[in-house]
């Protein structure tokens, strides 16, 4: 309830005190961020496109750490591991499977997000078999945090 005074009105005489109630619908988030404090590690070894995926998640409240190849991943993972990880295509190779196994075996729904050099789709995990969630570089900015939220939002 608001209360709203007008002194000296000439409505004063007539009704005293305006009272009017204001409805403000839903009460507002508590958390507009979700995945703040979520680690995310980037391997790519591309400048650009670490750039690009940087500035995409930039209002997410990630703590994201960069590496430039898939031995440096398995360095970093080693001291303990991130949330999620988003790797470029390039990337991929059997180092990369055997990484994945063993971050599969120790977390079995670890989110690992991959970059595919061109195309302008979404691919969320378990889609035609695959663990591996897939975003075009093409809409990295407007689909890489719709995948990341939706990715580490399954394990919930």
């Amino acid at each position: 309830t608001l209360t709203i005074e007008f002194p000296r009105t000439a409505a004063d005489e007539l009704y005293g005190v305006t009272t009017m109630e204001i409805d403000e619908g839903f009460a507002p988030s508590t958390n507009s961020k979700p995945l703040a404090g979520s680690h995310v590690l980037v391997v790519s070894s591309r400048r650009d496109l670490r750039v690009q995926i940087r500035d995409a998640l930039r209002n997410m409240g990630l703590i994201i750490d960069f590496v430039a190849s898939v031995e440096e991943a398995a360095d970093f993972c080693r001291d303990g591991l991130p949330h999620a990880m988003i790797i470029e295509s390039i990337q991929r190779g059997e180092r990369f499977a055997h990484l994945r196994e063993e971050i599969s075996a120790e977390v079995p729904d670890f989110v690992f997000i991959e970059i595919i050099e061109e195309g302008n789709t979404f691919e969320m995990s378990g889609f035609s078999g695959s663990n591996v969630a897939r975003v075009g570089r093409d809409v990295i900015e407007s689909s890489l945090p719709s995948a990341l939220m939706f990715e580490l939002s399954k394990g919930l």
